[in-house]
């Protein structure tokens, strides 16, 4: 029993050495040429594999489709919101400019000089009441 054990153990590093002393048969392709080198040989079991998870495949694509939509729409959001700002702000100084404007012709003073011109002048005297005595 001894025997076999050692004899398997001699053939183990026989082949460790002789797999080690083999030179490599090609250094391994990286990018879209082994992706396609590999699809070029599928056999019929990983074409399957590959049928198998085009799904999931379209469903990552229809993710990543409705992200980009997503993230569109908001940078039209954005710009849209900051366009309305510039809008309130522009109108919100036109009626400050409008309000002080009017503010100021409508004292009692500026009216004065403005209905001057058509013939109409102030009271000296205070309003009174006209009482009517019925009989």
């Amino acid at each position: 029993m001894a025997e076999e054990i050692e004899n398997e153990m001699q053939e183990a590093e026989e082949q460790q050495v002789t797999a080690k002393a083999e030179p490599t048969a090609k250094p391994k392709q990286r990018g879209l040429s082994s992706i396609l080198g590999k699809l070029d040989s599928l056999s019929e079991n990983g074409l399957k594999r590959v049928l198998f998870n085009l799904p999931f495949v379209l469903f990552l694509v229809m993710l990543a489709a409705m992200h980009i939509a997503s993230n569109h729409m908001a940078e039209n959001y954005a710009r849209r919101i900051t366009k309305t700002e510039k809008e309130v702000k522009l109108l919100r100084w036109q009626y400050m400019t409008t309000a002080s404007g009017l503010m100021l012709r409508s004292k009692q003073s500026r009216v004065a000089q403005m209905v001057d011109t058509l013939g109409v002048r102030e009271l000296r005297i205070p309003p009174f009441k006209i009482e009517v005595k019925k009989d």
